[in-house]
């Protein structure tokens, strides 16, 4: 029997092909219910109504009225502590906020869990469906995402949320963070609208259930804010709920223009998209870091008397100690390190938690730490005052003007009639420093007396023509490039015929900026064999300068010490630059010939050094003022300038300085002290007397290792002028 198509067979395959599709779509629609999806996870479901069980209906209600209980029983990871008072008065005011309309701005210091409380309020207004549009505002985009994931993550992953908010909960779970699967849920038949995605979310609409949907997008500050309309199942709703969070950065809180700009983005693309008869909410938590920044703006009452505004700080009232026995526990932190300072806590912990009071008591690091205050003043000590003053006081510093005025002209009137390389009679010290930059080496040779008077006898750059490296150099080619520039530098400087008087004299110290290329400057350091002392130099800002007694190789001096590091590199030099800088410059503002004043040698040309007095005005003291834990700069410069000269000098004040030299005037003496130091693989001490005879100044040349060919370098603490020798 042959098999034959017909005409009626043929007409018969579109009935089939439908037929298929349709059983196709079943089989599909089964899989997208989500009702049945939760039947086979096992959920119980409600004979009458037929929607799914509330695990625990009493604990729904309880929370429905208190958003702190809220936070406390359904998200207890986040809220692990028990609440301050302030927090619950934040709360609070959140929560009439939502329910009411209304604006709220609190700052509370950081670490204080603002947008953990934040992340809550939105959980809790979405769930229970008192907001319906709610927009997650962050100081850029990537901010307000990273809030929109967490509460993503707690509506996928908390069990509690699940057990007694079964419908968005599940559909999230089940939907395995994918936006394909979560937009195809159905219930009976009838789609959820539900949305998730990077983009936001969208809750599922299903009428009985947890509240009628909610929208939650992010958005950043200065993005698309405008003319927001966002749909939730079949209605195009407007934002009805703006969760602000911290919505400045460190560099937008310094700029008044942009503090003006986010502003008025805030007053009018945010607030002004609910429409007129909206009853909208929006919540700030921030931190004031700059005085009249951001939120001091939002905080004032008087500037914006429609936000409901509330300060805390960390410390509300500092200990009656805090000049003294606090500042000594500081000092043992730094110094001897915590543990000491932990001990002397727990001695005199009566006497120095006296009088204090702090904002939150649970706030410290256990087993790190004992009390709140300890926490407090432990942050105090490691960050500044004026960071903590900012971050965790919402007090940020109102700096005074230390500004001075320095020009190129106030420098070419310094020049003298001593020629290069000649230095001034009663100079006793001569000493350099290079900066390293790709234009190549900007080098400075000074000469210092006992009153620090200093005297520029030299300055250059080396290569004198052309970059140290090509711009598109490997790092295998800068490094060698480096290494040899400082070797054709150092020799150089080490054949210059420096004079005093009829005498030759020698640097006796030379520091190499080290903060670029710190290795390569760290083995030339090492491997250099010349008549002087060549070491690494790093400079710090104030509120970064730190040394610590565990790596100090000998006595610190004037805002400058010598550092051990833990690799076998040699020791390296490190200095308060802020304090440094300041001393530089403010030497060119004395009359030739004062003490602590700064002249320059003598040229054909008085505008040749122009170029120099460029690198040394180029940075401009904007603001100094004095914290308890010492004084802080502020500098600024121009766009394009260059001030590699300026580091160079300040470099040289701060060779003076470790030779034993005191801005003050007062030469520094130091005791005698036996000390162990290993430099170049050698180890010396500090008591030890330099063997020699005399050379024409009068002073002890060491004598010379045998195949090395130079003078053998001892570390010698404390010996009258200077630490190294």
């Amino acid at each position: 029997m042959a098999f034959t198509t017909s005409s009626r067979t043929r007409a018969q395959r579109p009935d089939r092909k439908e037929r298929h599709r349709q059983t196709v779509a079943k089989i599909r629609a089964r899989g997208r219910d989500l009702r049945g999806a939760m039947q086979a996870e096992g959920v119980l479901f409600e004979v009458e109504t037929g929607l799914p069980k509330v695990g625990n209906p009493g604990r729904k209600a309880r929370c429905a009225e208190s958003l702190a209980l809220f936070a406390e029983t359904y998200l207890p990871r986040v809220f692990n502590l028990p609440m301050s008072d302030g927090q619950r008065e934040d709360f609070a005011t959140m929560q009439t906020a939502i329910e009411e309309g209304g604006r709220y701005a609190f700052a509370a210091p950081r670490g204080d869990g603002k947008t953990s409380r934040v992340e809550a309020a939105i959980l809790w207004a979405g769930l229970y469906g008192h907001r319906c549009c709610i927009v997650v505002v962050g100081a850029d985009l990537g901010a307000a995402n990273e809030i929109v994931e967490s509460v993503k993550l707690e509506i996928r992953t908390n069990e509690t949320l699940r057990e007694d908010f079964p419908v968005p909960c599940w559909a999230a779970t089940l939907a395995e963070d994918t936006a394909l699967r979560a937009k195809g849920w159905t219930w009976a038949g009838v789609s959820l609208f539900m949305r998730w995605g990077k983009g936001g979310i969208v809750l599922p609409v299903l009428e009985g259930a947890d509240g009628p949907g909610c929208v939650i997008v992010p958005r950043g500050l200065t993005g698309r804010l405008r003319g927001m309309r966002l749909k939730v199942g079949k209605r195009a709703v407007r934002p009805d709920f703006y969760a602000i969070d911290d919505p400045q950065t460190d560099e937008s809180a310094a700029s008044p223009a942009q503090v003006a700009t986010r502003e008025n983005l805030i007053l009018g693309a945010i607030m002004g998209s609910g429409g007129p008869a909206a009853s909208s909410a929006a919540m700030m938590p921030c931190t004031i870091i700059k005085p009249d920044d951001l939120a001091a703006r939002f905080l004032d009452k008087k500037r914006h008397p429609d936000w409901q505004g509330s300060t805390r700080s960390l410390i509300r009232k500092w200990p009656e100690a805090q000049k003294t026995l606090w500042k000594e526990y500081m000092n043992k932190r730094r110094e001897d390190g915590p543990e000491t300072a932990d001990a002397f806590y727990t001695a005199n912990r009566e006497a120095m938690d006296a009088g204090a009071a702090v904002d939150w008591p649970e706030r410290y690091t256990r087993g790190k730490e004992q009390t709140a205050i300890q926490h407090a003043e432990n942050l105090l000590c490691d960050l500044g005052e004026e960071v903590f003053a900012a971050e965790y006081q919402n007090q940020p510093q109102q700096i005074a003007s230390g500004q001075y005025e320095l020009t190129i002209d106030q420098i070419l009137a310094h020049a003298t009639d001593l020629p290069r390389l000649h230095l001034p009679e009663r100079a006793q010290h001569l000493v350099g420093h290079a900066d390293i930059n790709r234009t190549g080496l900007h080098w400075c040779v000074t000469a210092f007396d006992q009153a620090m008077t200093a005297h520029v006898v030299a300055y250059g750059n080396w290569p004198p023509r052309g970059d140290l490296w090509a711009q598109n150099a490997t790092a295998q080619v800068r490094q060698a490039s480096i290494y040899r520039g400082l070797s054709e530098l150092m020799g150089q400087v080490a054949a210059a015929d420096f004079r005093r008087g009829g005498a030759q004299v020698r640097p006796s110290l030379f520091l190499i900026d080290a903060s670029y290329e710190a290795e390569t400057v760290h083995r030339f350091c090492e491997a250099w064999r010349g008549p002087f002392r060549c070491m690494p130099a790093i400079g710090r800002a104030a509120h970064r300068y730190r040394w610590s007694k565990a790596t100090l190789v000998g006595r610190p001096a004037e805002q400058a010490h010598v550092q051990r590091p833990q690799s076998r590199l040699c020791p390296y030099v490190m200095a308060n630059v802020d304090h440094w800088r300041e001393v530089a410059q403010r030497a060119w503002l004395a009359e030739v010939g004062e003490a602590g004043g700064c002249t320059i040698h003598a040229v054909a040309n008085p505008r040749a050094h122009v170029p120099f007095a460029e690198h040394v005005t180029a940075e401009k003291l904007a603001q100094k003022y004095e914290t308890e834990l010492g004084w802080r700069w502020e500098w600024t410069h121009a766009v394009g300038s260059h001030w590699d000269w300026g580091d160079a000098l300040t470099g040289c004040w701060v060779a003076a300085a470790l030779e034993g030299l005191s801005s003050g005037g007062v030469p520094t003496v130091r005791k005698k002290k036996v000390c162990r130091a290993v430099i170049s693989g050698q180890i010396s001490k500090g008591n030890e007397q330099p063997k020699g005879t005399d050379n024409e100044q009068g002073t002890k040349e060491q004598p010379e290792q045998a195949g090395t060919g130079h003078p053998k370098r001892r570390a010698v603490i404390g010996r009258g002028r200077g630490w190294w020798r």
